[in-house]
C-alpha cells in the first residue's frame, strides 16, 4: 500500500518540477501540462478578482472596449462587443505578464491567434493556479466568463449557511452512551441502522470545511451539529463557525441522546440564527472545484434537487429495507399524501439546499412523522430522511424547487477501485463533488490511501484549523 500511495502522489511530478520562474510553475491537469501561477494558499475568491483584473487591464492596455461584469459569487463577466471579439481575444494571448487559456464545449486551449479565428460567442477564459509544487489549485473553476453584451448573470442569493452533522464514533464516553441504548426493541435493527462503519472517522470533516472554504468562499456561517463534542482541530470559537449540541435544537429531553442522523436531519431547521437558503452536508462529502451558488439555488432562490438514477419504486417498505431504503419509501408514501406527486428517484450524496421556511411548513403539516422520526434514537424502518431526500424533494413537487445536475463522484471507501480511482479523480479534477462513503465495511483497509488523496487534493491548513501543538 505504501508503494502504491507515493506512485499516486508522484503522478505528474516531472511537470511539476520544471519552474518557469519564481512565480509560475508547471502543473497538470488531465492529460494538459499548463503554466501556473504560484500560490503558497489558495482561496477561490481571490483568484476570481484577480482574473478579472488582470484580464480587465490587459484588454485596456490593448485600447479594447468592454465592460467588467463583477457578479461574484457567481463567476464574473466580461461583456464585449461583437466587433471587438477578436480584439479581445487577440488582447489576452498578447498578455505578456500572464499565461491565459480558454475553455469551450469542454476544450482547453491556449489563448493564441488559431482560437481567434474561430466562432464568436461565450467561452471562459482563465489562469491556473498551482501551489508551489506545482500541485494543481484551480483553473477554469476560477475563470471569467467572456461574453457578448446582452448575456445576464444570474442574481446570487443574499446569504447562505453551511450545516454539517459530525459525531466522533471513537469517544469511549460517547460508545458507552451509545451501546447503553441498544437492546430491548433495538435489537432487530438493520445490520447498517448502527454498525461501527457508520460512527468511524479519518477527520473527514477537516478535509470536508478546507473543500469548502476554498471552493465556495462565499458561504456565510458553518454550523457544525454534534454530540456534545468539538473536533480536536477545530478553532471552535472562530467568527462564521458554530459548533450547535444536539440539546440546542432538540425540544424534548427524552429524544437525547440520539445516534439516528434522520432524527438530527429532523431537527436542523431549528439552528439559531441559520439563513433561509443553506446546505446541508455529512461530513464525507467534499467539494472539488469552485461551485457558485446557482449551482444550488436557482435564479428565483428555488433549491435545486439532484436526482440519481436510482428508483425507489412503489412497492411496500419490508423489514429487510436498509434504513436509507426504507427512509425513502416513507418519503415516498408522505410527499403522495402532501402532494399527490410520487417520489421516483433518490437523490445523490451532494450537498443538499434547503429553504429553513418551507421545512418549518414540511414539519407544521407532518408533525407525527416528524415527531416519531425525531424520537427515534437509531434508524428505524418509520424514519424519514428529512434534509436528505424529503425537503428539497417537497421544495420541488410544490413548485419551490427545479431540477439541477452536479458531476458527482461517488465510492465505497471499502472498494478495491479507490486504487485506482482516486489517483485518476487527482489526475483529471473532473467532478464537482466527491462522496467517500462508509457503509456497512470501515474506511480503515484503505485509510492510508484516503488521507493521501485528502492531503493532496486539499493541502494547507484552513483559516478554521488550531495550529498544530508545539
Amino acid at each position: 500500500m505504501r508503494a502504491g500511495v507515493a506512485a499516486f502522489l508522484q503522478r505528474g511530478d516531472r511537470a511539476r518540477q520544471t519552474r518557469r520562474s519564481s512565480e509560475s510553475v508547471w502543473t497538470t491537469l488531465g492529460n494538459h501540462t499548463l503554466e501556473a501561477t504560484v500560490r503558497p494558499s489558495f482561496r477561490a475568491d481571490e483568484a476570481i478578482a484577480e482574473t478579472l483584473a488582470t484580464a480587465s487591464a490587459a484588454l485596456h492596455a490593448s485600447d479594447v472596449p468592454h465592460v467588467q461584469v463583477n457578479s461574484y459569487p457567481e463567476l464574473p463577466q466580461i461583456r464585449i462587443q461583437p466587433r471587438h471579439w477578436d480584439a479581445a481575444l487577440r488582447a489576452l494571448a498578447a498578455d505578456p505578464s500572464h499565461h491565459w487559456y480558454a475553455r469551450r464545449l469542454g476544450r482547453i486551449r491556449p489563448m493564441t491567434a488559431r482560437l481567434v479565428a474561430e466562432p464568436t460567442g461565450k467561452l471562459t477564459v482563465f489562469r491556473t493556479w498551482a501551489d508551489p509544487t506545482g500541485r494543481f489549485l484551480g483553473g477554469p473553476d476560477v475563470g471569467i466568463a467572456l461574453s457578448l453584451v446582452g448575456d445576464n448573470p444570474t442574481p446570487p442569493v443574499e446569504a447562505i449557511d453551511v450545516v454539517y452533522t459530525w459525531v466522533d464514533g471513537s469517544d469511549p464516553t460517547w460508545q458507552r452512551r451509545r451501546d447503553a441504548h441498544r437492546g430491548g426493541p433495538n435489537d432487530h435493527l438493520h445490520d447498517t441502522a448502527a454498525n461501527r462503519a457508520r460512527y468511524t472517522t479519518i477527520e473527514e470533516l477537516r478535509y470536508s470545511v478546507r473543500s469548502l472554504l476554498r471552493y465556495a468562499p462565499w458561504v456565510r456561517n458553518i454550523f457544525v451539529v454534534t454530540a456534545s463534542q468539538v473536533p480536536q482541530w477545530l478553532a471552535d470559537e472562530h467568527p462564521g463557525l458554530k459548533v450547535v449540541d444536539h440539546a440546542e435544537i432538540f425540544d424534548d429531553p427524552a429524544a437525547l441522546p440520539t445516534f439516528n442522523s434522520h432524527a438530527i436531519e429532523s431537527r436542523l431547521h431549528h439552528i439559531d440564527g441559520l439563513a433561509e437558503h443553506y446546505l446541508y452536508l455529512n461530513d464525507d462529502v467534499f467539494l472539488s472545484r469552485y461551485l457558485p451558488p446557482s449551482t444550488f439555488f436557482d435564479q428565483d432562490g428555488n433549491p435545486r434537487v439532484f436526482l440519481s438514477g436510482l428508483a425507489v419504486g412503489d412497492s411496500p417498505r419490508t423489514k429487510h429495507d436498509a434504513p436509507v431504503v426504507a427512509a425513502a419509501k416513507n418519503n415516498r408514501d408522505l410527499l403522495l399524501r402532501l402532494t399527490n406527486s410520487p417520489l421516483a428517484h433518490r437523490q445523490k450524496h451532494v450537498p443538499h439546499p434547503q429553504l429553513r421556511s418551507v421545512a418549518f411548513e414540511l414539519e407544521g403539516r407532518a408533525p407525527e412523522e416528524f415527531e416519531r422520526t425525531g424520537r427515534a434514537k437509531f434508524r428505524s424502518p418509520r424514519d424519514l430522511s428529512v434534509a436528505s431526500s424529503l425537503l428539497p424533494y417537497y421544495c420541488y413537487l410544490t413548485g419551490r424547487g427545479s431540477l439541477g445536475s452536479i458531476n458527482h463522484f461517488y465510492a465505497d471507501v471499502a472498494s478495491w477501485e479507490l486504487t485506482w480511482r482516486l489517483p485518476r479523480l487527482l489526475r483529471e479534477r473532473d467532478a464537482d463533488i466527491i462522496c467517500l462513503n462508509a457503509t456497512t465495511h470501515s474506511q480503515q483497509r484503505y485509510a492510508e490511501l484516503i488521507r493521501a488523496f485528502y492531503q493532496a487534493y486539499f493541502p494547507g491548513a484552513s483559516r478554521l484549523e488550531r495550529p498544530p501543538t508545539p
